[in-house]
């Protein structure tokens, strides 16, 4: 079990139960809403809680890491989902829209210290996450049942089995920034540094989710 010690404690619904199985693996999502607080309320609604949530000024720790969370959905009869050891990050944020530097800095920051933590692989076994097509659903995503039941690395709620949503639609800047930023290590904060990748999105908190069942876990 694991409480991260830069995070912020914040418990909502509570864990899904002890974890099953399977090797150590992260879960990137989208929370489909701008603001931190909208997703504690969303997640407060649907039971549907990650293990952290973070947005560009911080994390926020919801359920211990040695735990399964509730963010996604479990059909009856096939593969463990939320508690084949999955630990689930939901990031601030829409799966159509830019992710900023700093939001991606925190990720980077949880997901170098929960690699280290639970010796998770710092590879995608279903491959990267598939960006956005003109703001909406790009298709072809890898859900291979087998991977996830047995591989250990980051995937994106895309990857996962048994779920239909596309999240975090990542860019191939912003997987590549995310894989190699790590506060402990410097560099990546040049100015010709990932250009590609915003440090504001001033329309985040106005935005409308192309996703709108993205709370819907059960």
């Amino acid at each position: 079990m694991a409480i991260c010690p830069f995070a912020i404690q914040k418990i909502i619904s509570g864990p899904s139960g002890p974890f099953t199985g399977g090797p150590f693996k992260i879960v990137h999502h989208t929370t489909e809403g701008g603001t931190a607080q909208g997703a504690f309320n969303a997640f407060s609604a649907n039971r549907s809680d990650p293990h952290f949530t973070v947005d560009a000024t911080a994390i926020f720790q919801h359920i211990d890491t040695g735990l399964g969370a509730r963010a996604l959905r479990n059909a009856p009869g096939g593969v463990e989902t939320n508690r084949d050891s999955a630990i689930q990050i939901e990031v601030v944020g829409f799966a159509h829209r830019p992710k900023t530097k700093p939001t991606l800095r925190n990720v980077a920051r949880l997901c170098r210290w929960l690699e280290q933590t639970h010796a998770i692989a710092k590879t995608w076994p279903n491959g990267p996450p598939r960006p956005a097509n003109n703001g909406h659903d790009p298709g072809g995503h890898n859900r291979n049942a087998q991977n996830w039941d047995t591989k250990s690395g980051h995937y994106g709620h895309c990857h996962v089995p048994e779920n239909t949503h596309w999240d975090p639609a990542y860019t191939g800047d912003e997987v590549a920034f995310l894989m190699a930023f790590d506060p402990d290590a410097g560099g990546l904060e040049g100015p010709d540094a990932f250009p590609s990748i915003v440090e504001d999105d001033p329309g985040l908190s106005e935005a409308v989710s192309q996703m709108p069942d993205h709370h819907k876990v059960d």
